[in-house]
């Protein structure tokens, strides 16, 4: 994939379009993503992903701006995976949230990308005020020459529809409900991994770097852990105990992961951390990026009486994390 932008000045003489921030990148994303593909191998031309960076919610809402499912890079890499030939890197400011739909299809679509065709969700909403929306796309592709789609909602798996309604609040697990980031994000929030995974069809993970954690987990614990850093708008499941898996490289290692404060030694005071086990790991991860995946939520965070005590329950995670990871 080959990543352009507004500054980079080299624009495309025909593609075929989809846009959206695309975080997650899931199941209703790559459905975009994928009917571009399709359309671009029919007309001879590529295909091209818009999105935005930072989030526009980011710049909008700020404070209320939701913590977001993947990093920047992590999202670059997953539109990359379903095999997209461009991605458009739109720079979004107040004065690109200021613009105009009409001049977001002329300036961006038309005269930067000249798109043939353009491929968006039913409800795209876009422009200043959210004032672009399919009507006006597909108005001004007529006079402009190019095709729109409206690529139909992708509804959950029914095997976790029940799960997902409760999360969701949906009144009828039995009606269809849509894949979103936000319904993802609180299903994820709910410590319902496997309902999120069916979403995103992959596990939800972060990347990070491994830094220095107080030590305790191998000399007092004698179970070593990696302390992995994290974004502050990054999101993270609940906090508790969780089996998973750690990337390093290519090799991927079933993982105890905890999720929290330390409360046995620092209270809730204490600073939230991201801290796995790698299980059959012997080498030092300090200073390496990995990748933490999380695949079943095991227990809540827990007061100890002693670390005899703790250490008996960690043995049972990871017991339990060996047979989850089989």
């Amino acid at each position: 994939m080959i990543l352009l932008t507004p500054a980079s000045q080299r624009f495309l003489r025909a593609s075929v379009v989809t846009i959206g921030t695309f975080d997650g990148v899931h199941l209703g994303h790559r459905s975009l993503l994928h009917k571009a593909i399709q359309l671009s191998k029919e007309q001879g031309v590529p295909s091209v992903a818009v999105t935005f960076h930072p989030h526009p919610a980011s710049v909008l809402k700020r404070e209320n701006a939701p913590l977001l499912l993947n990093s920047f890079e992590e999202r670059l890499s997953l539109i990359d995976e379903v095999g997209i030939d461009y991605c458009y890197l739109v720079e979004f400011d107040l004065a690109r949230a200021g613009e105009l739909a009409e001049d977001f299809i002329r300036g961006t679509l038309f005269s930067e990308l000249g798109a043939r065709a353009v491929i968006v969700g039913p409800d795209f909403r876009f422009g200043k005020n959210r004032g672009g929306d399919v009507e006006l796309l597909r108005l001004m592709g007529r006079e402009m020459g190019f095709e729109v789609y409206a690529d139909p909602f992708v509804t959950v798996n029914p095997e976790c529809a029940e799960v997902i309604a409760k999360v969701s609040g949906a009144e009828d697990s039995k009606s269809p409900i849509v894949v979103s980031s936000t319904l993802i994000r609180k299903l994820i929030l709910a410590g319902e991994l496997g309902a999120a995974r069916s979403c995103l069809d992959r596990d939800f993970y972060i990347s990070g770097l491994v830094v220095s954690g107080d030590g305790r987990g191998g000399s007092e614990l004698g179970y070593p852990t990696a302390n992995v850093s994290f974004q502050d708008n990054r999101l993270l499941p609940k906090d508790g105990v969780y089996a998973g898996w750690l990337r390093v490289g290519v090799e991927k290692y079933a993982s105890a992961i905890s999720i929290g404060t330390r409360p046995t030694y620092y209270g809730e005071s204490g600073e939230r951390v991201v801290e796995a086990f790698v299980i059959d790991y012997s080498g030092n991860l300090y200073g390496r990026d990995v990748t933490v995946g999380f695949t079943q939520y095991l227990r809540s965070q827990l007061v100890f009486s002693s670390s005899a005590d703790l250490v008996k329950q960690i043995d049972d995670d990871v017991r339990r994390v060996r047979e989850n990871f089989r």
